[in-house]
């Protein structure tokens, strides 16, 4: 089974979110960091503390686990092999002037996984608003994404003049 969530959100307030879940789920959460080097790791212990931990603006993408969860790996492409029924955010790049979308995504076969991951997902969506305008930034082409979903702090950036992006600078997104 496979289930995605495509999205905006601000780095810090995904993180949060993911936090929140694996410490209610009991899942391990990992981050990892593409450049310069490849590098894997968990995420505050075991939840001993009640603090969240902060999203670095190196973290390209996290990811909860069922235990064990095996951080022997050299790439990305390599932990996903190593920790196929993980649930994991590529986080948007962020900046002062652009905000690039998010991805929620998992694929498993583990009938207790899939139920886990689509309630998080659901719970997701529950929380985000929907609905924008996309735009195709070369030919100025636009249409409607009625399911395109967004988090209160994505609708804040927006107002404040950060523009939405999708995964590259050829759509553009206008929230309602």
């Amino acid at each position: 089974m496979k289930i995605t969530l495509q999205f905006h959100g601000g780095r810090r307030e995904i993180y949060a979110m993911a936090w929140e879940w694996a410490k209610e789920s009991g899942m391990l959460m990992t981050e990892e960091r593409f450049y310069p080097t490849y590098q894997v790791e968990l995420v505050g212990g075991a939840h001993g503390s009640g603090a969240t931990p902060e999203c670095g603006d190196d973290v390209r993408r996290i990811s909860l686990n069922p235990s064990p969860v095996d951080l022997n790996a050299t790439s990305s492409l390599e932990y996903s092999k190593r920790n196929p029924n993980s649930l994991f955010i590529t986080l948007g790049g962020q900046s002062d002037a652009i905000l690039r979308e998010s991805v929620l995504s998992a694929m498993t076969d583990e009938t207790t996984l899939v139920a886990t991951w689509k309630r998080l997902r659901e719970r997701a969506r529950k929380s985000m608003a929907k609905g924008a305008w996309a735009e195709n930034t070369m030919s100025g082409a636009r249409t409607r994404a009625a399911n395109h979903y967004y988090t209160a702090e994505a609708k804040h950036l927006a107002d404040a003049g950060v523009s939405l992006m999708g995964g590259t600078d050829w759509i553009k997104y206008q929230l309602d």
